[in-house]
């Protein structure tokens, strides 16, 4: 019998911290032979008998490719709303912060890329944008997906989705699939500028290869391990904030716990958006690197 309410009986334990960084997974069940979402993480379809550590390589965190896909029609269909509806003459608002986005990404890639390629622009520009849409999620309460997932009951009275992450950054899957984009284009332009036999020939050395294929796993573990660890603190702060709720005895717990929020949040934004921009600079640096004659 599914749980009535996923998120009762949690306690400021490890328990709780590991269902807030647990995602919705989608995959395959050996034991079942069938489709289906991981064990007790929702009620909309018949749950399997696998747990998501039983699933294996054909799994997918539901949550992340949501949440990116929103995220990307969200922001990249706004800049596009603005570039189709752009005036001449007095820009208002709304297009000048377009303007000013466009003409900050373009002078990074002036700057630092020296070849010729019509990709590089639109690239560093959803990178950077796209990442930003991101990381922004972090700044949500913790505790928004419980909510809404514990209140969406069926006729049972059990809770449609209880595990959603709405920062895909913090999956490892996500930043990942970004390096690999960016690794894919490092290796085709350092193929077109310098043959197969140039690009083969770096990797002589084993050591060259291992740095080739690690630069672009350091690329995704960076953005990944710092929002990991900046959802990871919110957590930690919402477990002291959460003891507000536990008893009228502990209300003093909220005043420390809303002030810690705070306080990381202001900070956070700085992480949030410097990281967005170092990946957009290494992209343009790798793809300028594999586009120079040497």
């Amino acid at each position: 019998m599914a749980e009535k309410n996923l998120t009762e009986n949690l306690t400021p334990t490890a328990d709780y911290i590991s269902h807030h960084l647990t995602n919705l997974t989608y995959g395959w069940c050996e034991k079942s032979q069938t489709w289906g979402f991981a064990y007790h993480q929702q009620n909309i379809f018949k749950e399997t008998s696998c747990k998501v550590s039983e699933m294996g390589f054909w799994s997918f965190h539901l949550d992340t490719i949501f949440m990116s896909t929103f995220l990307g029609l969200i922001f990249f269909g706004f800049f596009g709303l603005v570039l189709v509806g752009a005036k001449k003459g007095v820009p208002g608002k709304v297009q000048n912060f377009a303007e000013f986005v466009f003409e900050f990404i373009s002078g990074a890639v002036k700057s630092n890329f020296h070849g010729t390629s019509k990709i590089i622009g639109p690239l560093a520009f959803a990178s950077c944008v796209w990442i930003l849409s991101w990381n922004l999620m972090d700044l949500l309460p913790v505790e928004m997906t419980n909510f809404f997932g514990a209140n969406l009951v069926n006729s049972e009275g059990a809770s449609y989705v209880g595990y959603f992450k709405v920062l895909p950054t913090a999956d490892v899957n996500a930043p990942l699939a970004l390096a690999l984009v960016v690794m894919f284009f490092v290796t085709y332009y350092t193929i077109a500028n310098h043959g197969l036999g140039g690009f083969l020939k770096e990797f002589i050395n084993p050591i060259e290869l291992v740095g080739y294929f690690s630069k672009h796993v350091a690329l995704a573990l960076r953005l990944y391990g710092n929002l990991f660890a900046g959802e990871m603190i919110f957590i930690l702060i919402g477990i002291m904030f959460g003891q507000f709720l536990l008893s009228f005895g502990q209300t003093l717990w909220f005043i420390p716990g809303l002030m810690m929020n705070l306080v990381w949040a202001l900070f956070h934004i700085l992480i949030i958006a410097l990281q967005a921009y170092i990946f957009m600079m290494l992209t343009i640096a790798y793809i300028n690197l594999a586009c120079a004659k040497h």
